[in-house]
C-alpha cells in the first residue's frame, strides 16, 4: 500500500488552515503552521510532498519562507504553491520568483485547489522518478543493466535504517575464471547473463518479481529479500544453476565434469565445472547496525558457503547480543 502523500498548510489565520484542510484531508494527510519559523522547522522535520503557503504574515512572509526553502537543501525540492488574496501581476511574479510552482488567488475555488495539488504532486512523482531512474543508470552495470555498488549499498543501507526485516544474499559463481580461461570472455559474459536470469527466475518463482538483484562487478550479485524467502529463493537459485549450466560446456568436458586450464599461479591445473555459491546475512535479529558490518558478514558468510561442495547456501543467522 502506497503511502499517503502530505501536504502542509502554512496560515496565520485559522479559519483559512481549517477550509484548506477540509478540503484536502480525505486525499492527503494535512498539518500546519501559523507563521513562518514554524513553517521552516516542519518542513524539514516532516518532509512535506508540497506546501500550500500563505504570503501575508507576521514577522516573516510567504516570500522570506519561499526563499528560505529553495535555499535549504533539506527543503529545496518541496514543491510550494501560494495561496493568497495579493491578486496582482507583481505579486504572482515575486511568487514565482521566490521559487513557487504555482500561485492561487483568495478566495479560493475547491476544484482549482484540488486539481493543482494533484497536478503539482504528480509532477513532484515524475521528476523524483526520473532522477531514480538516471540514478540508477548512471551506476547500472553495463553489461546487465543492474544496479551496481552505489545503490546496493543504498539498499542495504535503507533496509538497516527501517529495520526491515530481510536477508542480504551475496551469490558468487565458482571456477569461474577457469572457464573464462579455457572458453573466452563472450562465453564468460554468457555465463554472466544465464545466471542473471537464473536469479530473476528465482525471484519470480517466489512471488517477488520485483525484488532486488544488485550486479557488483564480475561474477558477484546481490539480492535482498524478506527474510523468510530467503532459503526458497536460494534452493530454487541453486537448483536452476545447476540444471542449466552444463549447456555452456563442450561434450568432453560435461562427460568429464571438469576443465583442465591454468591456475592464477599458471600452472597447469584440473577445475569442476561452475557451481553457485549463496551467501545470506539475515538483518532481521537486530545484530547489524552499519552498511561495513553486513558487508564484512556477507564476505564471511561466502567463505563458508565456498566451502561447501558444489553450488550451496549458507545463511549467517547472527542474533544482536
Amino acid at each position: 500500500m502506497n503511502r499517503q502523500q502530505t501536504i502542509l498548510i502554512v496560515d496565520d489565520t485559522a479559519e483559512n488552515i481549517k477550509i484548506l484542510a477540509s478540503l484536502l484531508r480525505d486525499e492527503y494527510t494535512t498539518f500546519f503552521a501559523k507563521n513562518g519559523n514554524a513553517a521552516l522547522k516542519l518542513a524539514r522535520s516532516k518532509q512535506p510532498d508540497l506546501i500550500l503557503l500563505d504570503i501575508v504574515m507576521p514577522e516573516m512572509d510567504g516570500f522570506e519562507v519561499c526563499r528560505a526553502l529553495q535555499e535549504d537543501p533539506e527543503t529545496s525540492g518541496i514543491p510550494v504553491i501560494f495561496v493568497s488574496a495579493r491578486g496582482e501581476e507583481g505579486d504572482e511574479t515575486r511568487g514565482f520568483e521566490a521559487g513557487a510552482v504555482d500561485y492561487i488567488i483568495k478566495p479560493i475555488s475547491p476544484a482549482i485547489v484540488k486539481a493543482r495539488v494533484k497536478i503539482h504532486l504528480r509532477l513532484r512523482e515524475a521528476v523524483a522518478e526520473l532522477k531514480r531512474l538516471n540514478r540508477l543508470a548512471m551506476d547500472a552495470n553495463p553489461m546487465t543493466g543492474l544496479p551496481g555498488n552505489t545503490l546496493v549499498m543504498e539498499h542495504i543501507k535503507n533496509a538497516l535504517e527501517n529495520k526491515e526485516n530481510v536477508c542480504v544474499i551475496y551469490a558468487d559463481l565458482d571456477n569461474f575464471k577457469a572457464y573464462n580461461d579455457k572458453y573466452g570472455f563472450a562465453m564468460g559474459d554468457d555465463i554472466i547473463l544465464f545466471t542473471v536470469r537464473v536469479l530473476k527466475e528465482a525471484l519470480a518463482a517466489v512471488n517477488l518479481e520485483d525484488g532486488f538483484v544488485g550486479h557488483i562487478g564480475g561474477d558477484d550479485f546481490v539480492v535482498i529479500v524478506p527474510s523468510e524467502k530467503a532459503e526458497a529463493l536460494a534452493v530454487r537459485g541453486v537448483k536452476a544453476f545447476d540444471d542449466g549450466v552444463g549447456r555452456f560446456y563442450n561434450e568432453e568436458d560435461l562427460a568429464r565434469e571438469c576443465i583442465c586450464a591454468n591456475n592464477r599461479q599458471g600452472e597447469f591445473q584440473t577445475f569442476p565445472l561452475m557451481s553457485i555459491s549463496m551467501a545470506g546475512v539475515d538483518l532481521a535479529h537486530g545484530a547489524y547496525s552499519q552498511y561495513l558490518q553486513v558487508n564484512d558478514a556477507c564476505a564471511e558468510a561466502k567463505k563458508e558457503a565456498k566451502r561447501l561442495p558444489g553450488s550451496a547456501f549458507f545463511r549467517d543467522r547472527r542474533q544482536s547480543k
